[in-house]
């Protein structure tokens, strides 16, 4: 039996990129948006695994970056890593957007919100996919790393 999960269609797109990302960035290559939001199933590989490497990298040296023009101590920094990017402040913080009803669940997950790692991915992977429909551009990431509510604490 094959499974076939519905994308996102553009209108869908265009409501996460003003409902979650509160209109601060706009995506020209919409697959990656696609690709973010999928979780890993048999059916689509590894999902947005690949992205949610890219964003994890980007978080990290984001934080790392915001604390030392802040002068912080390397102890601080990585408590700031610790907190900030782990996967249940990540899932705690992709509850407070909403972002479950955009995530494109396997079967065993419809009616669900999802876990704590597919969740955590997924806002890794949104950042990966800003990453490289920005054409890399580090300011559009931390402008949605902000929105989402994971940069340096104040």
């Amino acid at each position: 039996m094959v499974i076939f999960m519905d994308l996102p269609s553009d209108q869908e797109i265009e409501v996460f990129e003003n409902v979650v990302l509160q209109k601060v960035y706009h995506f020209t290559q919409r697959a990656l948006i696609r690709e973010a939001l999928q979780g890993s199933a048999p059916f689509n590989a590894g999902g947005n695994k690949t992205l949610a490497m890219a964003g994890d990298a980007l978080l990290d040296q984001s934080l790392i970056d915001q604390g030392r023009s802040r002068k912080k101590s390397p102890e601080e920094i990585t408590n700031v890593l610790n907190t900030v990017a782990s996967n249940k402040n990540l899932r705690d913080r992709a509850i407070a957007i909403g972002l479950d009803p955009f995530l494109i669940k396997n079967p065993g997950q419809w009616g669900v919100i999802a876990g704590k790692n597919v969740m955590a991915d997924a806002m890794q992977a949104i950042i990966g996919a800003v990453y490289y429909d920005s054409n890399k551009n580090r300011e559009d990431c931390e402008r949605v790393m902000a929105v989402l509510g994971i940069s340096w604490p104040e």
